[in-house]
């Protein structure tokens, strides 16, 4: 049975004249194009910014990008230039901005950071004084991405001494020459008006019968169409509309699914939006405290026998504040990286590893689920204790043997000591560099066995479809962590497997730490989102 909520009344259904949905002419050789019609793309904050998509307030189309919570000036909006912008090459570039915080007019700059391989540079696109309320233009129709220059990002600040929140929208990149069309105005979205024109007409039930005998991917069109707003687009909703064209009803109702029950609450592509829009590029400082009041878990070394070493192999095991035996809880797998061991990922890192606090902190906050986090030793070899180099074959086997060795010896072994939770839904893995490459190679194995999969710097050498067979096989979650200042595995890497996953049509996070080396800082960025995200996606 489904739940009838509050009716969306006829005046919130009032169809003022509205233009189509535009399509520029230009779009198709654009090299990139941000809109926020479907999220923040693969834009995140910088430095203490925060970034959301919001719909309501935009340039062009229905949604804009809101940058909030900066502390500074250079705190923004950022992004990662992919392989079309080439260093050394001239470009168009173009974006609006847009302030409501402030009384004064703000000099607004769109920025190009990028490193030499010894220094790091920040020189300006453009610029532009916003007053406020009014959409500003950021363009420059020749700029040079300097020769030599790697790990390239465009960022939109402020002048010195602002630090208020504003939107952008409509950010093109494009080879010089490449004419950038003005954007049209904005659209209001009204349920029914799947063409949208402004009138919810028959128009709109040829299309509505259209929908129910092909699939639909436009997400607007989708939107419009879904006249109940209960998620989805189905009979009812076809019906609804054809209702209100023949004058029937005059408002539609909102209907709420009934969930059951470890089921889905959102598609991975719904899902990837969700936790793309928690990111933070710094975690905050208190999230490494251990606060008054606040309980935190015991950390435990043991250790399991595994029948691909023939040997045992130690771990350790964080169990939770006022672990319960007779209560069952979730499992976190967090792997280390190469010459490393049990320790790195949980009390020894470069520093101070801060993995009991932030886990801690996420539960007694409400934010995250009551887990246990397993940190096992990744090497898994019959012959060898450890590895010896990089390019030794053995060291190498050494860790993707240990692909095979969670499923086949720590999971059983964790299973039958400790009260778990079982299956996908409950069952997470993610890891640092070494421990990245093989999170990766796990999730696209196993994918049956863990419902989210996590990568931080991982190593290059992951090797796989980038894709799952069904929807039983695919995670509910993959998020892929790089740093823009790793000088081991650099950016590239992991935007290597971000690329992969892009191609293959896989919706996934894609978190770039803005100054994050190869090391605790980016660890402890992702462990504070991926810890609030995993074991959230079902009932």
């Amino acid at each position: 049975m489904r739940k009838i909520l509050p009716l969306i009344t006829a005046a919130a259904l009032s169809l003022s004249a509205v233009a189509s949905v535009p399509v520029s002419a230009a779009d198709t050789d654009y090299l990139l194009h941000s809109t926020f019609e479907d999220g923040k793309e693969q834009w995140s904050g910088r430095g203490s910014a925060s970034v959301k998509a919001v719909t309501g307030i935009s340039r062009s189309g229905e949604g804009s990008l809101f940058t909030s919570g900066r502390e500074s000036s250079w705190n923004g909006a950022t992004m990662s230039l992919g392989t079309d912008f080439r260093a050394g090459q001239d470009y168009a570039f173009s974006a609006y901005v847009m302030t409501e915080d402030t009384t004064s007019p703000v000099t607004f700059y769109l920025t190009l950071q990028y490193s030499d391989g010894s220094t790091t540079s920040y020189p300006k696109i453009a610029e532009v004084t916003a007053e406020k309320g009014q959409w500003a233009h950021l363009e420059n129709k020749e700029f040079t991405i300097p020769a030599g220059a790697e790990s390239v990002q465009l960022y939109i600040e402020s002048e010195e001494g602002t630090t208020c929140s504003f939107y952008i929208d409509e950010v093109v990149g494009a080879n010089v020459g490449t004419e950038i069309g003005e954007p049209s105005p904005p659209v209001k979205m009204n349920k029914g008006d799947i063409n949208y024109d402004g009138t919810i007409d028959s128009l709109d039930i040829v299309q509505a019968r259209k929908g129910l005998i092909q699939e639909i991917t436009d997400k607007k069109w989708l939107k419009a169409a879904d006249a109940d707003s209960n998620g989805v687009y189905e009979l009812n909703d076809a019906v609804l509309i054809m209702q209100f064209v023949a004058g029937k009803i005059t408002e539609f109702p909102v209907v709420e699914p009934v969930i059951v029950p470890g089921q889905r609450k959102y598609t991975m592509e719904e899902y990837a939006e969700i936790v793309q829009n928690m990111l933070v590029n710094n975690e905050p400082n208190d999230s490494h405290m251990e606060k008054g009041g606040v309980q935190y878990g015991t950390i435990k070394k043991e250790t399991y026998y595994s029948k691909k070493a023939n040997k045992n192999k130690p771990y350790n095991i964080l169990l939770p504040a006022g672990y319960d035996e007779s209560k069952e809880y979730p499992v976190l797998y967090v792997l280390h990286g190469f010459f490393e061991n049990e320790d790195r990922m949980i009390t020894k890192g470069n520093g101070q590893m801060y993995t009991k606090q932030i886990v801690g902190n996420a539960i007694a906050s409400g934010e995250a689920k009551d887990m246990i986090v397993v940190v096992p030793f990744v090497f898994t070899s019959a012959t060898m204790n450890d590895a010896t180099g990089f390019a030794d074959p053995g060291s190498n086997e050494g860790y993707d043997n240990f692909v095979d060795d969670i499923v086949d010896s720590l999971m059983p072994h964790i299973e039958e000591k400790y009260s778990v939770k079982t299956g996908r839904e409950n069952t997470a893995v993610t890891g640092f560099s070494m421990g990245g490459r093989e999170s990766l190679q796990i999730g696209m194995k196993y994918g049956d066995k863990f419902g989210y999969v996590g990568a931080i710097c991982p190593a290059p050498g992951a090797s796989g479809a980038w894709k799952w067979n069904s929807e039983e096989e695919t995670p509910y979650l993959v998020m892929v962590t790089g740093g823009t200042q790793d000088d081991v595995v650099g950016l590239n890497t992991p935007e290597g497997y971000h690329n992969n996953f892009n191609k293959n049509g896989v919706p996934h996070v894609w978190h770039v730490v803005q100054n994050g080396h190869h090391g605790d800082d980016s660890i402890h960025s992702h462990l504070y989102t991926f810890v609030r995200a995993v074991f959230q996606a079902t009932d």
